[in-house]
């Protein structure tokens, strides 16, 4: 039995919600079922996260048989079916890229433009979306930031603990797959993995932004930049940003449960990172 496991499955139904844990999902070519289908615009379509408005992490986006339910402390709960969804679609703005969604209900935009406090409207990966990925063509994503899954490890993180003077959560990373069981950014060099029934490319390393400085639950960035800034200082590309957690496409569907099994089938050469830089003062 492989030493590496899945030790947490998470989704994030509204893009930039609270994290949902699951003990199984399905992968397929856009990402994990349920994952990102969801995404709140302003009244020009352009996206709307948690990196503008933090409190968006706060809401609570559950996924039915039937659609969603959304619900925040305060507020009543609001139920949502998929069958009831308007027929219209409009186009809407996601880094950059212009993706036909659809458009949910009035009733869904009036209680997430009351939670927010600013005018914004929900839409849905509808079945006429369609969403390349930026550099993969041949692959889809949902409204996910650029890719499918994104994956971290135990280990990774508690090796940045460890050198960050402020706690913080794993789930600020936003993974979708938490794997246990191998040494620190031992990823780095993963290039072609089986985890449970799926197969997956490990495409590209995940430059990180401010958002990891939101602890999870909080409206309020951590004031030292924290861990953002230890990061910074250990992980930073030499052509670009700060990296923590691996970006991934799909190869094969499957099953991915609690607890399965992780298989490296190849491996690449670890990306060239910046010497450790001097903290700052």
């Amino acid at each position: 039995m492989s030493s590496l496991f899945v030790s947490d499955i998470v989704i994030y139904p509204v893009k930039s919600c609270a994290p949902l844990s699951v003990d199984r999902a399905w992968a397929d070519y856009k990402g994990l079922n349920a994952d990102r289908r969801y995404m709140l615009v302003d009244k020009d379509g352009l996206f709307i996260t948690a990196r503008k408005y933090p409190k968006l992490t706060r809401l609570l986006a559950t996924p039915t048989e039937t659609g969603l339910v959304l619900s925040a402390v305060d507020k009543d709960s609001l139920s949502l079916v998929i069958n009831e969804f308007s027929e219209t679609y409009a186009e809407v703005k996601v880094w950059g890229q212009v993706v036909s969604a659809q458009k949910c209900s009035d009733e869904a935009d009036q209680w997430l433009s009351e939670f927010l406090q600013i005018d914004c409207q929900l839409v849905y990966f509808g079945e006429l979306t369609r969403r390349p990925v930026k550099d993969v063509e041949t692959s889809e994503v949902s409204f996910a930031d650029g890719y499918p899954l994104l994956l971290a490890t135990e280990s990774s993180h508690q090796w940045l603990q460890e050198r960050c003077p402020a706690p913080f959560d794993i789930h600020q990373f936003r993974p979708n797959l938490v794997i246990t069981g191998n040494l620190p950014f031992a990823e780095d060099q993963w290039l072609h993995v089986k985890i449970g029934e799926a197969e997956f490319a490990v495409h590209s390393p995940c430059e990180r932004c401010k958002l990891i400085t939101l602890p999870v639950g909080s409206e309020s960035f951590n004031s030292l930049q924290e861990p953002l800034r230890t990061l910074s200082q250990y992980r930073r590309l030499e052509s670009g940003g700060a990296i923590f957690g691996q970006n991934l496409v799909v190869i094969k569907p499957g099953l991915i449960t609690k607890g399965a099994s992780v298989e490296v089938l190849s491996y690449k050469a670890a990306p060239e990172l910046k010497a450790p830089s001097t903290p700052r003062s």
